[in-house]
């Protein structure tokens, strides 16, 4: 695990506490629990934009289950709360960094669907 400050390079003692060096304060955390915190956050991409989501994030199922208008919005719960852990488990992903590149790709992507489809409406109704 890397115990040095990330803003001087200094080696810190002490789990927890500021860098001697430069007064930088650090939470050193182990890599298994960054990765829990990471996977049991929700996923602003899944609320946002659940069909594309779902597609990039390797979960064909939740996809096609996502396409049915009676079982849309359980698809949605699902995918927002659980999905970063479903696609985590049965992505296929190669590694950590790959499936965490996507994660974050698929929620930028959201973010720019709702703007776009936000900018769409506010055109029609005043142009």
């Amino acid at each position: 695990m890397n115990r040095t400050c990330v803003s001087c390079k200094r080696e810190v003692e002490e789990w927890n506490e500021k860098c001697g060096g430069c007064g930088f304060t650090l939470e050193l955390v182990p890599d298994e629990r960054r990765k829990a915190r990471f996977l049991r956050g929700p996923s602003m991409g899944a609320l946002l934009f659940t069909q594309g989501w779902t597609f990039g994030a390797r979960l064909y199922f939740w996809f096609l289950i996502s396409l049915i208008p009676a079982f849309g919005l359980v698809a949605l719960g699902v995918c927002v709360v659980f999905g970063r852990r479903l696609s985590w488990k049965h992505g296929g992903w190669s590694d950590w960094e790959e499936f965490q590149a996507r994660m974050r790709l698929m929620d930028i992507v959201g973010m720019v669907w709702v703007a776009m489809l936000l900018g769409a409406y506010l055109w029609a109704r005043f142009v």
